[in-house]
């Protein structure tokens, strides 16, 4: 089994995916594969996955999606929650745009069970209302190089949180020489970004500095969001055996808009908004140091500062609902430590152990008709967690892969994860792969302590999952992919009306298959498609889970006009999904229709340095609610120019 074939290597884009799993790189080649019009050829590339295993890896058998900064470019997607609507298995639920809240479930778990890292360092906060769920609107694309999404159970690597997988976000990394890069982009109803960075070395010093300050404007009435972001990456070599790495990101970023299931600005009975200011901070130091030829050794160390002053109106008549606010600010400090061995040629085990330490206070209240209650917490906790995997191809054609991982948190029992997985390819076009796991999620600071509906009784929410595959190289042009997955989730933090806090109580089972195809049926002209079906089965219950539609696909497609000229478009389906609402004074559940939405970019590449963009978002101007009230933005253009030397 050749670990590195199944890749498209084209000047200027590139598609990595993970060895044996490395068709899936052929799915991902659409935007990217003819940025520069140039006949692209199949070749053998060795690239290395860092997400989803204890020390990079050329070769994973999960389940592995990629997006790399070419493809990233060529989209031009606003956010980063657009880019990962291209991607199988990923499902997006958005709170009205752009001020609205964006979250992304994985093959139908929770969105909170989607573990968030950016350069490697967990992001989630669980000190906020959604159990720790990510708010993907905060991320902007002009600072992002690498995307990798590691999909199935993951605490064997990552411990609590991983229970339906993980997102990767990775920031520019300095390369040889120096380059620099400039990008500003306007568009309709006050949108506008810009970014600029400088990359390079300096002998044995290499450095990263990005910059970036973005307005998503107003293109649905009172809801908006700006934010300011800076990123700083250096490392020292001093020698052949030793690195040093240095990383340190900030965020500044304010949002305003119709409180969540209030009807939005379609039915809200009152024209008054959410307003939240907010600030993250994250710091990592790694030293990395081959001690022997097959022995090395990763120390890093980690902080995540996440500062939030939140203010709510309220849903009239505010008797289910009513104004609340709250001050939150919690801190994530992590060490951790991992030894590699190549014990043989075709076997390398990882072993180490890290320790986590979680601080989260809220100051909070909510308003009941003049009467305020405090909803304030504080809490802490400290895990200790070691691990171990191993890695082997006892054969060319077979990769097989496991670990294991051992957490004791405060204040709850210990919890032992493990994964497996095998990739077999009987012939060079033909691959078959699966893999098992069970992860597990402790409760949020906010599920666990929040002083209304809190509860210090909640158990850890626990996940199993299995998923298999196959994956065909149907010739030079043409390849598939089809696969299958299965998760049970139990325990699942819910709240309940009669009781009026939180308990454990849930068992949601999922299921579904992912489709993948790429085509490129002349050397300027290439296609993408996915699709996903997701079932979603909540046991012994009559409940809705909602924001994850049933089924979605998407095409991308790209054309290289000629040398100066292509054009990418993306036409998406998403099918019917359910969404709350209480506007009208009480809970009420209903579908939301299925739609079609096409965005396209055409650009102009004068030189080998400069670009220019016309960007169209939603061109057939589709009327369409990705939650009750909450229309998507119309159709808007947006003008924009790349200049990268």
């Amino acid at each position: 089994m050749s670990k590195q074939r199944g890749y498209f290597n084209h000047k200027g884009a590139g598609v990595k995916s993970s060895g044996v799993r490395g068709f899936a790189a052929f799915l991902l080649v659409g935007a990217a594969s003819l940025v520069d019009g140039r006949e692209s050829t199949p070749v053998a590339l060795e690239t290395v996955v860092v997400t989803g295993t204890y020390a990079p890896r050329s070769a994973i058998t999960s389940d592995v999606s990629i997006l790399d900064d070419a493809q990233i470019a060529a989209l031009n997607k606003t956010s980063v929650a657009d880019l990962l609507k291209t991607l199988p298995g990923l499902l997006v639920e958005e709170q009205g745009s752009p001020g609205g809240l964006t979250a992304v479930s994985i093959r139908g778990g929770e969105s909170n069970f989607t573990l968030v890292l950016v350069d490697g360092v967990e992001v989630n906060d669980p000190t906020n209302s959604r159990g720790g769920s990510y708010d993907f609107a905060n991320l902007n694309p002009d600072m992002v190089e690498r995307i990798e999404v590691v999909r199935g159970a993951q605490s064997s690597i990552y411990g609590s949180d991983a229970l339906a997988g993980v997102i990767n976000i990775i920031t520019r990394r300095p390369g040889q020489g120096h380059s620099q890069r400039f990008h500003a982009e306007i568009g309709e109803d006050d949108y506008y970004t810009l970014a600029a960075s400088a990359l390079g070395s300096v002998g044995d010093v290499s450095y990263a500095v990005e910059l970036t300050d973005r307005d998503d404007g107003q293109p649905v009435r009172n809801s908006k969001r700006d934010h300011d972001s800076a990123n700083l990456r250096v490392g020292w070599r001093p020698s052949d055996a030793h690195q040093l790495r240095i990383a340190y990101r900030y965020l500044d970023g304010d949002r305003e808009t119709w409180p969540e299931q209030s009807g939005g600005p379609r039915f809200a009975t009152v024209d008054a908004q959410d307003k939240s200011d907010y600030t993250q901070q994250v710091f990592s130091l790694a030293w990395i140091y081959q001690v022997m030829p097959k022995w090395r050794s990763a120390l890093q160390a980690s902080r995540f500062d996440a500062q939030e002053k939140y203010s709510s109106p309220g849903i009239a008549p505010y008797s289910e609902v009513p104004p609340n606010a709250a001050d939150t600010d919690f801190i994530r400090d992590k060490l951790q430590w991992v030894n590699t061995l190549a014990l043989l040629e075709d076997v390398s085990i990882s072993a180490g152990a890290d320790f986590r330490h979680e601080d989260g206070e809220s100051d909070g209240y909510l308003d009941f008709f003049g009467n305020r209650i405090a909803t304030d917490f504080e809490l802490n906790r400290d895990t200790w967690g070691v691990f171990s995997g191993v890695s082997a191809t006892p054969r060319d054609s077979l990769l097989l892969q496991a670990s294991v991982r051992y957490d004791e948190p405060d204040d709850f029992g210990g919890e032992t994860s493990w994964q497996a997985g095998a990739a077999y390819s009987p012939t060079d076009a033909l691959t078959f792969s699966a893999n098992w796991g069970q992860a597990f999620k402790l409760p949020s600071f906010y599920a666990l302590g929040h002083g209304l509906v809190g509860n210090p009784t909640l158990e850890p929410e626990k996940g199993e999952s299995w998923d298999a595959s196959v994956a065909w190289q149907a010739g030079n042009t043409l390849s598939l992919e089809a696969g299958w997955f299965n998760n049970e989730f139990k325990d699942l933090v819910d709240f309940d009306d009669e009781l009026f806090r939180n308990v454990n109580r849930s068992k949601v089972h999922t299921s579904g298959a992912e489709l993948q195809a790429t085509w490129q049926p002349m050397v300027d002209v290439s296609l993408r498609a996915q699709g996903t079906y997701t079932d979603i089965d909540v046991k012994n219950e009559n409940t809705k889970l909602t924001g994850r539609p049933r089924w979605t696909a998407s095409v991308v497609g790209n054309w290289q006009i000629n040398g100066a000229w292509g054009a990418v478009f993306e036409y998406r389906y998403s099918g019917e999904q359910w969404a709350a609402s209480r506007y009208t004074g009480a809970e009420v559940t209903q579908e939301l229709d299925d739609y079609y939405r096409l965005d396209c970019v055409l650009r102009w590449q004068p030189s080998p340095d400069w670009e220019l963009q016309l960007s169209a978002d939603n061109v057939l101007d589709e009327d369409y609610e990705t939650a009750v009230g909450f229309p998507a933005p119309g159709r808007k253009f947006r003008f924009g120019v790349r200049f990268i030397l």
